[in-house]
């Protein structure tokens, strides 16, 4: 085997590493995203995009694994299946963070007001498992209210709850200044922006993994035939 086998294989080896680690992050952050709109409210209903990003994490896991174990085995069919589920795995990703970006670059009123909306909602509930849900944000997201401590006031002229406050003690004296509506939806949107800029970003990597698998299938099928 020549160097430039060598090399040839060696850099497989090193994309199929850099794909491992642009799942494990899509996976990380899908999984944070999951857990904080769970404990929250959701505020991008219409597409799951912390599940999107979890089930694309694991599979780029999976690929990787398949890809090196591929290249080990050194059988042409196998890396010709690598290659193609790659190829589609590049589609996803490029849609996946299309969708995941364009859900936050182009955030206007409407788009604050929704989230302000479904933020609302959640707060005006009494029942106990909203109010574990409101304190959970409150508390993990230092924030207080709606819009604000004084909404507290305004709609339930209440004392602030104890989780607006960073000492956790009654009574809540200084609470939070800031509503939990626009840091909440800053939050889910920062990992969001994340998952997107990862899909995007990472997505050459699994084109030109892709591309690498077939020149390799077709080097080995080569050598087999000579």
């Amino acid at each position: 085997m020549g160097v430039s086998e060598v090399t040839k294989y060696l850099v497989f080896l090193t994309l199929n590493v850099v794909v491992a680690f642009c799942g494990a992050i899509l996976l990380a952050f899908g999984a944070i995203l999951q857990v904080d709109e769970h404990k929250g409210v959701k505020s991008f209903a219409h597409l799951s995009i912390g599940g999107f990003s979890i089930g694309i994490g694991v599979l780029g896991l999976a690929l990787a694994s398949w890809g090196i174990w591929a290249l080990f085995k050194r059988k042409p069919s196998i890396l010709t299946y690598y290659a193609v589920v790659l190829l589609m795995l590049f589609i996803v990703q490029i849609v996946m963070g299309a969708i995941a970006l364009g859900s936050i670059s182009g955030a206007n009123c409407d788009d604050d007001n929704d989230t302000e909306k479904a933020v609302q909602q959640l707060f005006l509930r009494q029942d106990n498992a909203a109010v574990k849900r409101i304190n959970h944000i409150q508390k993990n997201f230092r924030c207080c209210g709606v819009t604000g401590p004084n909404w507290w006031k305004q709609m339930f002229n209440k004392r602030y709850p104890m989780s607006c406050c960073a000492e956790q003690e009654e009574p809540c004296e200084k609470p939070y200044e800031k509503g939990c509506a626009p840091v909440y939806a800053g939050a889910i949107e920062k990992n969001v922006g994340v998952i997107g800029g990862v899909a995007i970003g990472f997505s050459p990597v699994l084109l030109v993994s892709a591309v690498l698998a077939w020149y390799i299938r077709l080097s080995i099928k080569k050598m087999q035939y000579t």
